[in-house]
């Protein structure tokens, strides 16, 4: 026998003993990720005992309320299955034929309609307001379970989205706008109506029958009697006084619950007082000597309101009471809802009333997500929707870009909204607000006074600041449409919409939208600094007085070169020779045909020029050398 092996024994390892990893995750989030996954994987069981589950990600809260307003025609083929809750299964075997394809809906007419086509549409429109409804919420109660209600909700919102899609197919010639198609967004809706005694819709003063919906007062009015609805017509200070009184006037006939704000001027007086450290009390100092005449209600009507004024107005319009009773152990509140379109300012009215920046304010359409309540006093408080999209009317699918509503840098096609710019705001005022001149010529090179299109705006503004594109260097028409239509959005090229007339409802005219707006595009509506330029240029030139509209091509300011002498009015171009080029490709034609330099003169035959011994063109001419150098050589 072998001898046996002794048996081995454990023995420490030399050096340090090893110190355990601490695992620093004291939160648990592996944990919370893996719980996640599961539930999203959970298997449901429907009322009647049918299972289902899914494998795919649940999306967040903040992904499902993303405002959607346009889509595809297969996007939309999708959501709606999905609506009726319709599942579908591949067959690869059948044959798919496209029997229809919808035009880009982001995609405009660049041509204005004439005064016959807008009376045309208008009372089409007329005829089919009724039929512009909002989504209602259908009847619940507590006993109900979530499929269930979801369910029911589903099925009546494809039925609005049915309604105005028929609206729409069986009608060709009306113009639906684009609207909200996304539910989660319309239940933040019905939430406000629901819970709120005062619904006050916010709407641009600049075009508030757009802004405006009238199912909504219907709907609000069919939940309880007793609630009441208000127009806060913000951003008037835009308006002139004499607007404002036509606007007064047309709300008045139609017993529309209205009044005029501006939020912006509210926020300005506050700064000032968080500056001054004191409380700041005036109404705004306008004009209204010349319209003592009037009836002094109607005066009282177009005066803007003050944050206090705004105030009281809203608790003299609510309810004396509330209309829900209150949660138990918490006393009896008014609630006020803030609904509108985005970016009318909804946020900045709510920032402006309780006095500081509780809810976030941004430019770009959509900013709020959820509704969001805001405690002004110990017995009023304030809710603010996020913006909704209405469906509506226009005459133009590019009215919704120069009205703010569809985002600007989101925008496909600019030549739409930028000839609705160069058709309502005259060419002298865009031309001393940019510095710029706009060179206008007709098929026949003749020059076309004040009227001008799109192009030679865009032109013009882009040469002046140097956008030019990739290559050889054109004008960069879509980046300068983005900053115009920009200043359009935010006022500094300004535009009022007439209200209809009183007496049939038909719209104004271009001839009467024009002198409606007459008096925004005078010298005193200039920034501060062109102001400066204009009056150092009509100095310079010996004009004591000048009118804006008639003398500005012989001044020189800024970029805008004036006429002198027989010379006409140019623009100072930034971007080296491609910009200071009007039309690239007739340059480039020029350059590669010698189009300037085209003779047609024949003197000989081109067989005897090429033959003739005399000539001495040829590249070489080595026989010639030679012969000269023999020359040379003998005579030395």
């Amino acid at each position: 026998m072998p001898p046996r092996e002794s048996k081995k024994t454990w023995k420490a390892p030399r050096g340090p003993k090893p110190i355990p990893h601490k695992n620093k995750n004291t939160v648990g989030l592996g944990k919370a990720i893996k719980y996640a996954r599961q539930k999203e994987n959970d298997v449901t069981y429907l009322p009647g005992g049918e299972m289902r589950f899914t494998t795919e990600k649940h999306e967040p809260d903040w992904v499902k309320l993303r405002s959607v307003t346009q889509e595809s025609s297969l996007n939309e083929f999708l959501n709606t299955a999905a609506l009726a809750d319709k599942d579908f299964s591949a067959d690869r075997a059948s044959n798919v034929r496209v029997i229809r394809m919808d035009n880009d809906p982001l995609v405009t007419s660049a041509f204005s309609l004439s005064n016959e086509q807008r009376s045309r549409l208008s009372s089409l429109q007329r005829e089919h307001a009724f039929d512009l409804i909002v989504p209602r919420r259908p009847p619940w109660n507590e006993n109900m379970t979530k499929y269930q209600l979801e369910r029911q909700e589903n099925d009546a919102f494809l039925e609005w989205r049915r309604r105005l899609a028929h609206l729409q197919e069986s009608n060709e010639d009306l113009v639906l706008t684009p609207f909200e198609r996304n539910i989660e967004v319309w239940k933040q809706l019905w939430r406000v109506v629901e819970r709120c005694d005062l619904i006050v819709q916010i709407a641009d003063a600049r075009n508030p029958l757009l802004f405006r919906s009238l199912d909504l007062e219907r709907y609000t009015k069919e939940l309880d009697e007793r609630k009441q609805n208000l127009l806060l017509v913000n951003k008037a200070d835009l308006l002139t006084p004499k607007q404002r009184i036509a606007w007064s006037k047309y709300f008045r006939q139609k017993n529309i619950s209205f009044t005029f704000f501006s939020a912006l001027r509210a926020n300005e007086l506050l700064d000032l007082q968080e500056e001054l450290n004191e409380k700041i009390t005036h109404r705004y100092n306008d004009d209204y000597e010349e319209f003592k005449d009037l009836d002094p209600e109607l005066l009282e009507s177009i005066k803007i309101l003050t944050i206090d004024e705004l105030d009281k107005l809203f608790l003299e319009k609510a309810p004396k009471q509330p209309l829900k009773p209150p949660i138990l152990g918490q006393p009896p509140m008014i609630q006020i809802g803030m609904v509108g379109y985005p970016n009318v300012g909804k946020s900045s009215t709510i920032n402006s009333l309780i006095g500081a920046k509780k809810v976030s304010v941004s430019s770009t359409p959509g900013k709020t997500k959820h509704f969001q309540t805001i405690k002004l006093s110990d017995s009023v408080m304030l809710c603010d929707c996020p913006g909704l999209v209405f469906p509506n009317f226009a005459y133009q699918k590019g009215d919704l870009v120069c009205n703010g509503i569809l985002p600007i840098d989101q925008l496909r096609d600019y030549m739409g909204p930028s000839s609705l710019v160069a058709e309502r705001v005259p060419k002298y005022f865009v031309e001393a607000m940019y510095g710029i001149h706009i060179e206008t010529r007709s098929s026949n090179g003749a020059d076309k006074g004040q009227n001008y299109n799109a192009q030679e705006l865009l032109t013009a503004y882009a040469r002046n600041r140097g956008f030019m594109t990739q290559g050889y260097g054109s004008a960069d028409e879509s980046r300068a449409s983005r900053y115009i239509l920009k200043d359009f959005v935010n006022g500094k090229l300004l535009y009022v919409n007439p209200p209809p007339h009183l007496e049939n409802d038909t719209p104004y005219t271009r001839e009467e939208c024009a002198e409606f707006n007459k008096e925004l595009y005078s010298f005193e509506r200039l920034p501060e600094n062109r102001k400066e330029q204009l009056l150092e240029a009509a100095k310079s030139k010996g004009y004591d007085t000048f009118d804006l509209s008639k003398d500005l091509g012989k001044l020189t300011f800024s970029g805008h070169q004036g006429s002198d002498e027989g010379k006409e009015a140019s623009s100072v171009t930034h971007g080296g020779k491609q910009a200071a080029l009007y039309d690239t490709a007739d340059e480039l034609d020029k350059e590669f045909f010698n189009m300037n330099n085209v003779e047609g003169r024949m003197s000989t035959p081109f067989h005897k020029v090429r033959n003739d011994p005399t000539n001495s063109s040829k590249k070489h001419n080595k026989k010639n050398k030679k012969a000269k150098k023999r020359a040379a050589m003998s005579s030395a």
